[in-house]
């Protein structure tokens, strides 16, 4: 079962996420930079750090993969958000800011994927 500190955690990365994508359905371009940076930097100092020793090998496995993959979401993200910087074309703003949307789902889906599976696992303690 995740802490109540992991799931909090995953909660607080998946409002940001929101936050960042707002910012992307905004195109507000200085925004997407300073969120994607704060919510990146948030992710590496709060989440990558949390102390997995406590919980289940399982779960604890299961989570290290999608760290991982949230980690290399980020840094293709990152190149994403500097791709959009540069372009100066409308027609690959609006490609670039599609390619961040998806990127941001993708986070998000991990996100939920790990706050559900702390729910089906609480689920699964009652019965």
């Amino acid at each position: 079962m995740l802490s109540r500190e992991y799931n909090q955690q995953y909660q607080k990365l998946s409002q940001l996420l929101n936050q960042l994508q707002q910012s992307v359905t905004a195109r507000e371009l200085k925004e997407i930079l300073a969120t994607n940076q704060a919510v990146q930097k948030w992710f590496e100092t709060q989440i990558i750090n949390l102390d997995n020793s406590e919980l289940d090998p399982p779960i604890a496995y299961q989570l290290k993969s999608y760290v991982t993959e949230i980690h290399k979401q980020f840094k293709l993200l990152s190149l994403d958000v500097s791709f959009l910087q540069a372009s100066q074309n409308p027609k690959t703003q609006q490609a670039r800011l599609a390619n961040i949307s998806y990127r941001l789902e993708t986070l998000k889906s991990y996100c939920l994927s790990i706050l559900n599976q702390a729910t089906l696992t609480k689920n699964q303690e009652k019965i």
